[in-house]
């Protein structure tokens, strides 16, 4: 029978603590001993033994980070999790650097919230049985290593040559295990990272320990960003390294998109000052000569011209709130199929067909990916006249690249024109639409461009670079939904 995992779960919220102790203990799989502060959390760290330990960032006395620093200095490898609701950069790399096995950020459905941490959990537990075992050279080490989820390598300290890698160690670079071992450990890394490199494997063959983050050339030519937990050991006499190589491009990734936000934001701050000043500086001037009481039809054209900017302030500062928004929240992976159908569920589409082969293709986005098709889409029936079929479809280049196509049947976008409709106030209405669908998508480095045929329709090409997509491994049968109008329904 397994023997029930405990866990200490620390914040400084009792409320907090106690429903995730109900979600981690429901499945039976988990006991959670819970406190509200980390000095309790050592205490209790003293007195009894835990698997593992979740702890929240901002707590008075000391935050999370004091406490993994502690945790790290007391207790070694235990597995250890930040759970918090702040997202700030410094506070992740500081977590990294001190060696925590996994950063989440608090928010969102309480539900699919915890089961990410549950995954993340056991993740860190393979891991630290990995390490574990590893220390006796037997079969069974042979076998958790090529079952581990992590790439893991063993260097021989004398020669620096590999002696040994795991299945995921070879596929990440494409080696074979024969040329791996005949390679030394640098030849994994780009050249300009060598000597900073070997200075950090010195001071770990001296430490006895540690953990970096450095660069690893895949298979692919990728530069792949790693957070390696290296530990000394003996394997029959002879001194090693084995380091353990966690992926971290999807965080990577995400302090690029969220400091890719906060520039965009502060850009937008600007424009949308000056553009509301240049507005008032007109109402002002209208309202000078509304108060000489010109004649008609000169005053009533007057009092229009005031009535129109006003909404047109109006307008972009409603613009303003929603794109605020952008980057606050990390980006995700989100299915395209699922989210292109939830933006047409906003829109009156009775009389459309609606046509989607995207199969189960996910990209990494803003979570207002749904806002950028909605606009796509609204876009598409306001300015495309009698449009009676949309179509979502996606194609994958060898350049490792994929472009999905947004088209419609409508009248489609004039020449003149297609340099321009992404340009911020561009169109008969606000303008805003098309030009928050590009700063949506260029979070995570997304293009967009419209390439369609006038009289012909609308083609919206967005071109998604590598690393920003994927195709999940268990992918479902081709997937291609239809959605016809209410009339062609039996």
């Amino acid at each position: 029978m397994t023997s029930m995992i405990t866990l200490l779960y620390v914040d400084d919220e009792p409320d907090l603590l106690d429903l995730g102790k109900l979600f981690l203990e429901r499945g039976g799989e988990f006991s959670v001993t819970i406190t509200c502060s980390a000095q309790d959390g050592l205490e209790k760290l003293s007195t009894s033994a835990f698997d593992a330990v979740i702890s929240d960032y901002q707590m008075p006395d000391m935050d999370g980070l004091e406490f993994l620093n502690q945790v790290r200095s007391l207790y070694g490898n235990l597995p250890f999790i930040l759970f918090t609701g702040r997202g700030r950069e410094e506070v992740v790399i500081e977590a990294i650097n001190l060696g925590v096995d996994f950063y989440l950020q608090k928010g969102g459905d309480a539900k699919s919230q915890f089961a990410e941490l549950r995954h993340k959990i056991l993740i860190a537990l393979e891991r630290r049985r990995t390490v574990d075992a590893l220390k006796s050279e037997n079969e069974k080490n042979r076998n958790l290593m090529d079952h581990a989820s992590d790439a893991i390598f063993i260097i021989d300290i004398a020669s620096g040559r590999f002696i040994d890698a795991n299945k995921k160690a070879r596929e990440i670079t494409g080696l074979s295990p024969d040329e791996i071992t005949a390679r030394p450990h640098l030849s994994i890394h780009p050249p300009a990272y060598h000597d900073k490199y070997r200075a950090a494997f010195e001071t770990i063959t001296r430490d006895g320990s540690g953990s970096l983050t450095l660069i690893i050339l895949g298979a692919d030519g990728r530069y792949i960003p790693m957070i390696v937990s290296a530990t000394v050991i003996d394997l029959g006499g002879r001194h090693c390294i084995m380091g353990i190589f966690h992926d971290i491009s999807e965080i990577q990734m995400t302090q690029d998109a969220l400091q890719l936000a906060n520039k965009k934001l502060s850009m937008l701050t600007e424009i949308t000052r000056h553009d509301i000043r240049n507005k008032l500086t007109v109402i002002g001037g209208y309202l000078d000569l509304v108060k000489s009481r010109p004649p008609e039809p000169d005053f009533s054209m007057y009092l229009k011209k005031i009535m129109s900017t006003v909404k047109i302030i109006g307008e972009n500062i409603e613009f303003s709130k929603l794109y605020q928004d952008l980057g606050v929240t990390a980006p995700v992976w989100q299915n395209v199929h699922d989210v292109f159908f939830h933006a047409c569920a906003h829109i009156d589409i009775k009389n459309l067909t609606v046509q989607s082969d995207t199969r189960d293709l996910e990209l990494f986005a803003d979570p207002h990916l749904e806002r950028a098709f909605y606009n796509v889409i609204e876009n598409s029936l306001q300015h495309g006249g009698p449009v009676t079929l949309l179509r979502i479809t996606a194609t994958e280049s060898p350049y490792g690249e994929v472009t999905i196509h947004i088209e419609d049947n409508g009248t489609g976008i004039p020449p003149f024109d297609k340099a321009s409709i992404f340009g911020k106030g561009f169109g008969k209405n606000t303008g805003l639409g098309l030009f928050l669908v590009q700063e949506i998508l260029s979070i995570t480095g997304i293009t967009i461009c419209e390439n369609g045929e006038y009289q012909r329709g609308a083609r919206f090409e967005m071109r998604v670079p590598q690393g920003k997509y994927r195709y999940p491994r268990n992918q479902q049968a081709e997937r291609c939904h239809i959605m016809m109008p209410a009339s062609e329904k039996s």
